[in-house]
């Protein structure tokens, strides 16, 4: 077995060493027992997949260097540690075993004395977790790896990436893309301003090209003068295909484009030549061979490759550039067949010379041949006959281009629809996995509700829970950077909101953070979306705690002020500065705080979206996100936002259902009939009658019968008809019907119908809220 698979064992009192060592034995696991923190250390270093610690082996003096091992794992390594406590500890209550927990980082506690089949089940879990953590490192190389060649691919070939949103016409061009267009780097760059720049002469055909592209998902391929106002012109190439939804529709027109004026010199000038070498053979009576019927001068200058050969396919010209495509002198190659000369790589050329001294009229035909060597070299090669002056073939002639560049662009462009994949494959991940998230959230709710008050059980439902809904809040994060997040800004007042928040924060930040709350008072109100401000606020907070594992201090601070002028606002703003004294960050940490998924923790203890959630949050709130550390002098993180024109709306105080009003009848509609049964459950526990439908046709089918429905649920992604699109059949078979769209999407269809939302997950709370607001809304039109 792997080393990495070892179980190393550190337990220096009574049995537990011998007996855990048996145990894993007789379950067939590689184990090593240790004697001490030191040689556990040194194990470590060596290789191992989990470790198990017995209570009575901590020794603060002497786990040093397993601290310096853990803190210094790669960012993929979480490494797990089964640590044998005895019964009669709590974990949740015993600061001890929260020290030895924040230390060793991934913790399994098992009770003593344990069973040996508990025993390898936890010591199993850990070594899946181990095997998991090597696949992800092996993830990571292989896509930085690919990241790397797709980028040097690019500035190697010259090449500017684009795309266009199909619903919203949004061109996005790259630095590269701007210049090939003859804009600065800095200048926007929009899908009108790309039109303009085309020729007038051939601006419709492009423009018609690309809108076809986008309605029949058929692949781009546009050669194009670009001119310029003051009279300078070149030539540009745009080459691009569609990209599919998760339910094959057409969302992304992307591709790259390249400036192809010198290609265009040489096909000018090869066609230049051919005129030429027609007037020559017209001036030419007496050559007995077609290669007199070149000058030796003009084939020297030809910025193209010629080859020449007889009705023997044996090469009689080979001039200086083919000489650079091929490596082979021209005196080393006269007089041989062309295909030795390639070493038979030329095979698929055989017909098309045999044509050409055949004497076979039409156009030149194209073909691409591929030349290993230093680099793969790809050239395309156009054949036509050699005729003599009194019009006899005598053999025929190749013009070769190199267009290797193209065939890179192509292929980059391949790579550029893998990584758009690779997003849109993130969030439809993150939405499914939001949908089991309802079930699970939904189901530990209404269980919490019917089990006996017993501590024991309900801390367990709990537990689950609280994993549940930070599973909920990292697909959240992920749903932010597949789509853009949804805001709902309103007048808040910051006070009231950082009030609110207290409790919490005292919980998230444990008693070991002295937390001082300075709100200043009379504070305008700022247009935020309260919900994701709280969140915004609480990951700052967390990342101060995490800051300071040894303590400290943490402190919230609001008033208005003018923002500094780097940070690009005018007028007056609220801030939020979050400062902690934590251990600081250096300039180049800070430069890269922000950036999505960068992070200093070690794998499993952050994501890498919190701060980066923050700025994004800042920024498409109107305002800013402003940084300032130094290593040892703890952080201070300053949220500006935006002051609103309207005062803060009195908060409506929800009724409580009157339990003897008639319950409502309520229509549920969702594909997953996992999703559906939690959701029929909760809204039966509210007191309503359910009837429930798996399609968008079954519900219409019950709307259209004479059964009382009162409200609709509807999720929004199904096969065969959206939610929307039921909703707005729905509301023309029954005028004024209430209806809730429950999804995880952060962005539906433009031009959708506006329908109350019930954002994936959620709890009974939150369902039971939003369904009373519409049955209101119902009785006060009825009535």
């Amino acid at each position: 077995m792997s080393i990495s698979e070892r179980v190393l064992i550190l337990a220096p009192r009574g049995r537990d060493a011998a007996v855990a060592e048996a145990i894993l034995r007789e379950a067939a696991l590689d184990r090593q027992v240790v004697g001490s923190f030191v040689e556990l250390a040194l194990e470590l270093k060596t290789g191992a997949g989990a470790a198990i610690v017995a209570e009575e082996a901590i020794d603060r003096s002497r786990m040093e260097e397993v601290r310096n091992w853990i803190g210094t794992q790669p960012p993929w390594s979480d490494f797990p540690f089964v640590f044998l406590i005895r019964r009669y500890a709590d974990p949740e209550s015993n600061p001890y075993l929260q020290r030895i927990n924040e230390v060793l980082g991934n913790v399994t506690l098992l009770e003593r004395p344990f069973h040996p089949r508990a025993l390898v089940n936890c010591v199993q879990n850990a070594l899946r977790d181990r095997r998991r953590q090597y696949q992800a490192r092996a993830n990571l190389e292989r896509l930085a790896e690919g990241e790397k060649r797709l980028s040097l691919a690019l500035k190697a070939g010259r090449l500017g990436t684009w795309s266009i949103d199909v619903q919203s016409r949004t061109l996005y061009a790259s630095e590269d893309c701007k210049e090939i267009f003859g804009r600065r780097f800095t200048d926007t760059f929009d899908y009108a301003d790309l039109i303009a720049t085309i020729d007038p002469a051939e601006r419709q055909a492009v423009e018609t090209a690309i809108e076809g592209s986008m309605l029949t998902g058929s692949d781009l391929a546009i050669e194009s003068r670009v001119c310029m106002p003051d009279g300078t012109s070149w030539w540009v190439e745009i080459r691009g295909s569609v990209m599919p939804d998760r339910y094959n529709q057409v969302r992304t027109l992307a591709g790259v484009a390249s400036d192809i004026t010198a290609r265009k010199r040489a096909e000018m000038e090869r066609e230049n030549l051919l005129r030429a070498l027609d007037i020559e053979r017209e001036l030419t009576h007496s050559a007995l061979r077609g290669e007199k019927a070149f000058s030796e001068l003009l084939v020297r200058s030809v910025p193209a490759g010629i080859v020449t050969y007889d009705r023997d396919l044996r090469i009689t010209t080979w001039n200086p550039l083919m000489e650079r495509l091929a490596g082979h002198p021209a005196a080393d190659v006269t007089g041989r067949p062309l295909l030795e000369v390639l070493d038979g790589r030329a095979a698929s050329m055989a017909a098309r010379m045999q044509a050409a001294v055949q004497g076979a009229d039409g156009p030149p035909e194209e073909h691409q041949l591929e030349i290993p060597g230093a680099g793969t070299l790809w050239l395309e090669i156009q054949h036509a006959p050699l005729r003599s002056g009194d019009g006899v073939v005598v053999g025929g002639i190749a013009f070769v281009r190199d267009i290797t560049e193209r065939r890179q662009a192509e292929e980059q462009l391949r790579q550029v629809q893998k990584m758009e994949v690779i997003g849109q494959l993130t969030g439809g991940v993150a939405h499914d996995f939001n949908n089991l998230l309802s079930a699970v959230l939904g189901n530990l709710e209404l269980l919490r509700k019917k089990i006996p008050e017993e501590p024991q059980l309900l801390r367990h439902v709990d537990g689950a829970m609280q994993g549940a809904e930070r599973g909920a809040a990292l697909t959240q994060r992920l749903l932010a950077f597949a789509r853009r997040q949804d805001l709902k800004p309103r007048p808040v007042d910051l006070a009231t909101l950082i009030e609110g928040m207290k409790a919490l924060m005292e919980r998230s930040l444990g008693p070991m953070i002295d937390i001082d709350f300075q709100l200043a008072p009379n504070l305008p109100p700022a247009s935020v979306d309260p919900n994701q401000l709280e969140l915004a606020i609480l990951n700052l907070a967390v990342n101060a705690r995490d800051a300071m594992p040894e303590g400290g201090s943490l402190t919230i601070r609001t008033s208005e002020e003018l923002p500094p002028p780097r940070l690009g606002l005018s007028g007056r703003f609220l801030k939020v500065a979050v400062v902690d004294t934590g251990s600081g960050m250096d300039s180049e940490t800070m430069q890269r705080a922000i950036e999505p998924f960068f992070s200093t923790k070690e794998l499993g203890k952050g994501t890498g979206l919190g701060l980066s959630m923050v700025h994004g949050l800042a920024v498409q709130l109107g305002g800013a996100l402003n940084l300032s550390s130094r290593p040892g002098s703890g952080t201070t993180v300053e949220l500006w936002l935006p002051i609103s024109t309207q005062p803060v709306e009195e908060a409506v105080v929800a009724q409580a259902q009157d339990e003897s009003a008639p319950a409502s009848s309520i229509l549920v509609v969702d594909d997953d009939a996992l999703i559906a049964m939690n959701t029929v459950s909760m809204v039966e526990d509210l007191g309503h009658t359910v009837l429930e439908a798996y399609s968008g046709k079954q519900a219409l089918e019950i709307l259209k019968s004479d059964v009382r429905i009162d409200a609709l649920i509807t999720d929004y992604a199904m096969p065969g008809m959206t939610g929307v699109e039921l909703a707005e059949r729905a509301r023309q078979l029954r005028p004024g019907l209430p209806i809730l769209l429950a999804t995880g999407y952060a962005e539906l269809p433009e031009g959708s119908v506006k329908l109350p939302r019930l954002g994936k997950p959620f709890q009974q709370r939150d369902l039971s809220q939003h369904l009373s607001k519409l049955l209101a809304q119902k009785g006060a039109a009825e009535g």
